[in-house]
């Protein structure tokens, strides 16, 4: 028990430092902590509430920017509708956490979090960009794994840290939402195996 706790340490401890992506690439048995890493199992870095909104205004414009950039190169109905309700429903969302943040006078503010949503956006923008058409099924897997790595964050960072009675509750909005749209995306992605 104690190595396995060791390893999801070091596993979480990799992701913040690696863009949330080394816990899904790297395998369990081969994640080592660092010698000087201090071995604090139970916690995640924290997050500020203005770190939070960021991190939410991050994901939001990521998946508006991946949805538009898509949206040209896409030929069946349902990756279309899935990416024009991307664009609606992020830009909404969008829209409600500015006015939250203005409501509350916090000013969203940059983490390590945040600046690692924004690289693995811009990664698949950019694979995006470089994909011929149709880029349907490249579209699709790229948003069940932006999607899982949302709702992960949520749950593992977001949630947790979160002071603000009326930001927690907006983030619980956010999360049944992320949870659909990575449903949804899933069983697109099931019918273009």
């Amino acid at each position: 028990m104690k190595t396995l706790t060791k390893t999801l340490f070091s596993c979480v401890a990799l992701s913040s430092v690696l863009g949330l992506t080394a816990c899904q690439s790297t395998p369990m048995s081969h994640v080592t902590a660092h010698p000087g890493m201090k071995q604090d199992h139970n916690k995640v870095a924290a997050l500020t509430d203005a770190q939070i909104m960021k991190v939410l205004s991050t994901a939001n414009n990521g998946e508006i920017m991946q949805a538009n950039v898509a949206m040209p190169k896409l030929q069946s109905a349902q990756a279309k509708s899935f990416a024009q309700g991307m664009i609606e429903k992020h830009t909404e969302n969008e829209a409600k956490g500015q006015a939250l943040a203005n409501k509350l006078k916090i000013a969203p503010q940059v983490s390590t979090t945040s600046n690692a949503l924004q690289m693995d956006s811009n990664n698949i923008v950019n694979q995006l960009n470089q994909t011929a058409s149709p880029a349907d099924k490249a579209y699709i897997m790229s948003q069940i794994m932006v999607h899982d790595k949302v709702l992960k964050t949520i749950d593992s960072q977001l949630m947790p840290s979160a002071v603000n009675p009326e930001l927690r509750s907006f983030l619980a909005e956010t999360r049944a939402a992320v949870a659909m749209h990575l449903e949804v995306a899933k069983k697109i992605g099931s019918m273009m195996q």
